[in-house]
């Protein structure tokens, strides 16, 4: 039998743990379900535990979930880490956008959330060797091919550029078509 997978939720509002304790509570076969109320609770736990994944709010006193999330990458870097927030101004997911791997919008219906979880869960195990893992998990980016890069800006530099052509050339460039994806 697969070990469970040990999931930690954070969350400043008592009620939505609660909530998220009574909605995935058909889950306790699957997952080791762990909670939190704050930034620094979380990082107490994980000073004690390891967890397969963390989901967290964004907004959050004190803490907010860009800053546990980068904690988290430097705790347990192997950890997939998803953001479950109703509300994130811009500049906050720009900061976060190098730690996460998943980004959910609240209200975020049961299904939809095993599903992510499940994915890039499995994702990471595919990676059977432990440093493999570790050192993947730490990637930021993907570097493009220089060829495709000069591409890109000699069209976006041109006189009459075209999207078209700036779309084909991405495409073509599995680094830049990654940092499309992630932004």
């Amino acid at each position: 039998m697969d070990k469970k997978i040990k999931i930690l939720f954070v969350d400043d509002e008592s009620v939505i743990l609660e909530s998220m304790r009574r909605t995935l509570r058909p889950m306790r076969q699957e997952w080791d379900l762990h909670f939190a109320g704050s930034g620094s609770e979380a990082l107490k736990l994980m000073e004690r535990e390891t967890y397969d994944v963390v989901v967290t709010d964004m907004r959050m006193p004190g803490m907010d979930g860009a800053q546990l999330l980068n904690e988290v990458k430097k705790l347990c870097p192997e950890a997939v880490r998803i953001i479950l927030s109703g509300q994130v101004d811009r500049n906050s997911f720009i900061r976060a956008t190098g730690v996460f791997h998943h980004f959910l919008s609240k209200p975020c219906d049961p299904e939809t959330l095993k599903t992510n979880v499940v994915r890039a869960y499995s994702l990471r195990r595919f990676l059977a060797n432990h440093e493999l893992r570790r050192i993947v998990s730490q990637i930021e980016s993907i570097p493009s091919l220089p060829s495709s890069y000069n591409a890109l800006m000699a069209e976006t530099s041109s006189q009459d550029p075209c999207l078209e052509r700036i779309s084909q050339i991405i495409a073509k460039d599995i680094g830049m078509t990654a940092k499309i994806l992630h932004v």
